[in-house]
Parts: C-alpha cells; structure tokens; sequence
C-alpha cells in the first residue's frame, strides 16, 4: 500500500506558483488541496511549431462568414447580430455586433481565435501568452486571469473580453468596460466546445467546425496509433521542491492517458505532493519533465530516482514547452503527439530499411531497428540514453561512467580505437556506434556489425549527433526534446550574459611540463566564448602548452580548473601565476566535472552554465567559492 498523498495547500516558492496558475485553470476540479483559488505557470520561452486549423487564415475570407456580417443584408435575411449564447460560467451574453476589438485574458483563448482564423481581431493579450509568433507584437494587458491590468484593458477599449474561469472574482469590473465571455475548458473534450462557443460569437460557425474536425481527426489518429499498444506507467514532474505531480483529473492526466499512458498518480485528485519512496514503489518506465520543474533530466539519473526503471532504461525526457500540454486549445494536439511518440516510439515506428549519411561521409544502411548496439564512446552511451535508447545498449566502454545505470552494462575495453574487438563480437551487436577515434579499427568492426561514426566538433555537431542517432535508433522525439532542451538552455545562457564584460579566461585542463590547455576549435574554447568570456589562448590552434611566462603575459582575470588536473587553486597563490589578475583576486574556481565540457553530448550544455555562473555569478544569482590566498585578500 502507498502511504498517504499530502495536498499541497499552501505555496512557498514564485516558481510554483507561476506554474500552477495555468495547470489549475485546466483542471476541472480547480483545486489544490481541496482549496477552489486556482493558480498558474509561466509558459516556455521558445515557440512551438502547431498546426493550423485547414482553411484558415489571420482575416477569415467571405466563404468562412455568413453574408449577414459583410453589412449586405436584404430585407428578407435577418441580421445575425444581436445574439445571445451561454458561456462556460452558465452566464446569458449578448452580442450587439460582430466583436472587432477583442482582449482574452488566457493564452488558450488567444489560441483558439488564432485556429479560427480570428487573430486579427486581438487587440490585447495577457504577458504569458506565446503563441502565435505574431502575439509578441499585440498589445499586454498584464498578469493572467485576475491579475490583468484593468486600466490597461480600459484603454484598448475592446467591444468583447474573454477570459476562463480565473477571471470571476474580477468579472463586475470587467464588464464595466466591455461584453465578458468565459470560455474555461477543463478537459480535451471541453475544447471542440470551445471554438463552437466562439465560432457563434463571431459567426464563424465553418470555421469552428473545420478547425474541430481537425482536432478531433489529430486527436483519433494519435489515440488509434496506441490503442493497442501495452500501457505505459508514466510520472509526470510538476515541481521537485515538494515533489509535486498532476493527479487523476487533470488535463495532463487525459494527455497521459490518450497518449497511451498510465499516470501513477491517477488515484490522487489535483496536484497532489508525493514521496520519492511512492514514486520508487509505483516504478514509474517514463518520466516527463518540464523546463519550470525545477528539475533536470541528469539529476534524475543521479539523484533518488535512479533506481526506477525509467532512469535505468534511459526514459526520462525533457519537454521544453510545456505550453503544448497546458494550454487547452487545439495547440494541445502537439504536446499530445509528443507524449504518444516518447511513450511508444514502435507504434510511429521509422520505416527500415534505412540509409544514412554518417559524420564520415559514409553511406550506412540499417535493415532493421536496432535492438543490440555497442558504444565505443562516454558521450554516445550519454546520448544514447538521453534520448530513451538506453535500454538498447549492450556494450559500453571502460570510462562509460553516466548515467549510473551504465555500470550494468558489458565493457568492451578502452576507447575508440582501444577496445577489445572480441569482446564487442561475443556481444553480436546489429548496430556499432563510435566516434572517428575508431576509425583505424573501421573496417575490423564492420566486420562485426554496421558501423555508424558521429564526431561533432561545435554544438551544431551534438545537435546533429542526437538528432542522427534519434534517427537511427527509432527514437526521433526523444531526440527532439533532448535538442531543445540544449538549445533552450544555450539560448538562456547567451541573454543572460548579453551586453557585459568578458573577462579573459585561463582554462587548465592537466599539468604536465606545463600547463595544458583549449584554444581555438575546441569544444571549451566555444563554451567560454557562449557563457560570455574570452580564452586567453583562442588564437591557438587545439590543444597545447602554456609556459608560465606566457599565462603571466596574458594576464587571465579568471582561471577555471578541470578536477583531473593535477592542480589546485591554493597551488597558484605561490610562483609566477599568484601575480596575475585572476589569483590575485580570488577568481580561481574548481570545474565541478571535467566530462561537461569534453563530452559533446547532451550533458555538454551543462558545462556551459556552470562557466557562465563562474563568470558572471552577480548575473546568475550564482555564489562562487574565491580563492583566498594568504598575502592576497578577496571578495566574492
């Protein structure tokens, strides 16, 4: 038996409670712990890409609208305006006339106009809102719901406001500056009855039935694609700080479970706090993170939940814009293909045979999906499970050391070029991936199975390597959310550090007769440009060398040091460096983990933060440890 689940009644941190303001808006229950306030979330920065309802357009042709709105009535038609029609708060509106100027107080409902073919109609929206492309040029209103700005609304003077269920307690207010409509749908089913509800509205009654009959259609063919697949056990994370998960009842529980899914918590209402031991007893084979979370995929694989099977299989994604699942609008169609492929990747199964083109130039076919694969590399192992391949991993090498679960996995030997080729044959993979360190032994592996090579050298190249082995491996979606994740936290970094100073960066990555470091065409040297620094040694080519006398020269206002180096900060404070900038004023900082910034996999992205925090702590909120050398003195 699972111990008690304990509500949450009360929030303690903005960050919850910004998520919670759009999650409980679409939760029919409306609660948390029993209590009726709803409360919302901030949506994901970066757009996604939706499908338009067929026949749609921002100005909806005359073949979409009645002629009773063109103003050419004749005597024997009658005017469609003024209507009447009953919202969602089982209120009586009236419509006098065709709305022109409309202000929606959710990002749903911005939505909804968008598909059908209404936004133009939009004259103010809420801050949240961050779909269509074209919302960030309307004019905002304020906060969601009840914390719109009511002056600001007053001066768009709109002839219709709509809004959902989070906008009652200011609904007096509201309509004494316009019509108010309250379109506030609380399930997948509640949207087609949405866009009817506006397509009355604003007689576009064939193009609510069109964008319908393509969501319903979207909505079938997902739903049938899964129906006979076996159910997969799902946890999905609204936040970590209490472990907080959707409940049966929600609109994420109604995704999960069309997605081919079983929500784990689908016997809790709301959005119930849960231990990690319940988590750990219900096993959870998928687990689905979002940006806001408070969470990463890595410390999943690292952290309590590690022992689950979808830590150990390598199933635990990152969906970048949860908007795609919060927002019940038609827009929902695309989180819900995005669930259904990471939950069932068989049933949307890639077509093999396939032919790829490797990071070699080589041409390498694959028969048939691949079920047997050895790893000649730590950052393809990485990759592979990022992506929910991991279960499809038979051989790794020596240094495979992330995530945790890899230490159950058949050594091959050394890397690249290094491993043991019996050892890879007694395995009889029917897929080998390695990086161009393997490419002296080449030929000896295709001897044993199909061999596909990935080296990246920049980003882009991991952006590729993922999407490529995602391709490969039948796990295309799990590929997708892994690249936006990294794009979303590159993209991050870069804003973040925009417009200041970039002091000059010593990177240290081993002492041996000198102090070996990244210059030029390096993974680190790109990292310390993108978390807004400059590599004292970027006009060299690779890997190389500094003198003491060199480094003195340049005069590094900040030194990062892999862990493996064989140097300490405190080993600075005394001969020649302890005279430049960075010793000098504390600036001498450990790197927490070598493999963040020499690995181009996913974790890669994970490196760059941690440098930009070293380099701009004040800017990330972030708390550097100094170095304190005894003659020298030094602040934070």
């Amino acid at each position: 038996m699972d111990g008690q689940i304990i509500q949450v009644s009360e929030m303690k941190k903005t960050a919850v409670l910004l998520i919670l303001i759009f999650l409980g808006a679409v939760v029919a229950s409306g609660c948390i712990g029993g209590s009726t306030t709803t409360t919302s979330t901030k949506p994901a920065a970066s757009p996604s890409t939706t499908l338009k309802a067929s026949g749609t357009s921002s100005t909806p042709s005359t073949t979409e609208t009645p002629t009773s709105t063109q103003g050419t009535q004749t005597q024997s038609q009658k005017p469609y305006y003024p209507i009447t029609v009953k919202d969602f708060a089982n209120r009586t509106v009236t419509i006098e006339a065709e709305p022109k100027r409309v202000v929606t107080l959710a990002p749903s409902i911005t939505e909804d106009l968008y598909y059908l073919g209404l936004f133009d109609r939009v004259v103010g929206v809420t801050n949240y809102d961050d779909f269509p492309p074209g919302v960030s040029k309307v004019a905002k209103i304020g906060g969601y719901g009840k914390y719109a700005n009511l002056e600001k609304i007053a001066a768009l003077k709109p002839d219709l406001i709509i809004a959902d269920g989070y906008s009652l307690s200011i609904l007096n207010k509201l309509e004494e500056i316009a019509p108010v409509l309250i379109v506030d749908p609380h399930s997948l089913s509640d949207i087609p009855r949405a866009l009817d509800l506006l397509g009355k509205v604003f007689n576009a009654e064939d193009a609510a039935k069109r964008a319908t009959d393509e969501f319903n259609a979207k909505i079938n063919a997902i739903s049938s694609a899964v129906k006979n697949e076996p159910r997969v056990k799902v946890f999905y994370i609204v936040w970590n700080k209490p472990l907080m998960t959707a409940g049966g009842g929600t609109f994420i529980s109604d995704v999960i479970t069309l997605a081919g899914g079983k929500n784990i918590f689908d016997d809790a209402k709301g959005w119930p706090s849960v231990s990690v031991e319940q988590v750990i007893e219900r096993d959870p084979e998928v687990i689905i993170l979002t940006p806001h979370c408070g969470m990463k995929v890595e410390d999943v694989y690292s952290g309590p939940l590690a022992g689950t099977t979808a830590a150990k299989d390598g199933r635990v994604y990152m969906i970048e814009n949860e908007s795609d699942l919060i927002h019940p609008s038609p827009r929902v169609v695309n989180g819900l293909e995005i669930v259904a492929k990471l939950l069932h990747p068989d049933a949307f199964k890639a077509k093999y045979p396939m032919t790829i083109t490797d990071f070699a130039g080589r041409k390498v076919t694959i028969e048939k999906e691949p079920e047997r694969i050895v790893s000649l590399a730590p950052s393809i192992t990485e990759t592979l499970f990022y992506i929910g391949a991991g279960d499809k991993l038979v051989g790794v090498t020596d240094y495979a050391d992330f995530p945790p679960a890899v230490k159950n996995i058949t050594r091959v030997g050394g890397y690249g070029k290094y491993a043991n080729l019996e050892k890879i044959a007694a395995l009889k993979p029917d897929l080998i991936i390695a990086d161009d360190f393997s490419l002296s032994i080449l030929k000896k592996l295709e001897e044993i199975a199909p061999v596909v090579i990935v080296a990246p050298k920049n980003l882009s190249g991991v952006y590729r390597q993922v999407e490529l082995l995602g391709k490969v491996t039948n796990r295309e979606e799990g590929a997708l959310t892994v690249v936006a994740d990294m794009k979303a936290t590159v993209a991050y970094v870069e804003s973040t550090v925009q417009g200041k100073p970039r002091p000059k960066v010593f990177f240290i990555l081993s002492y041996y007769n000198g102090y070996w470091t990244a210059g030029n065409g390096t993974f680190i040297n790109d990292l310390i440009r993108l978390a807004g620094g400059e590599n004292v040694f970027g006009d060299v080519k690779g890997w190389g060398v500094a003198s003491e006398e060199q480094i003195v020269a340049r005069n590094p206002e900040v030194i990062i040091i892999s862990p493996n180096a064989g140097v300490k900060p405190e080993d600075l404070c005394k001969g020649p460096l302890a005279s430049v900038d960075a010793v000098k004023n504390g600036r001498v900082y450990m790197l927490s983990d070598e493999n963040l910034v020499v690995r181009p996999g996913p974790r890669i992205v994970l490196g760059l933060e941690e440098i930009a925090e070293l380099l701009h702590p004040k800017a990330f909120n972030y708390n550097a440890q100094p170095l304190a050398c005894n003659a020298t003195s030094s602040t934070g």
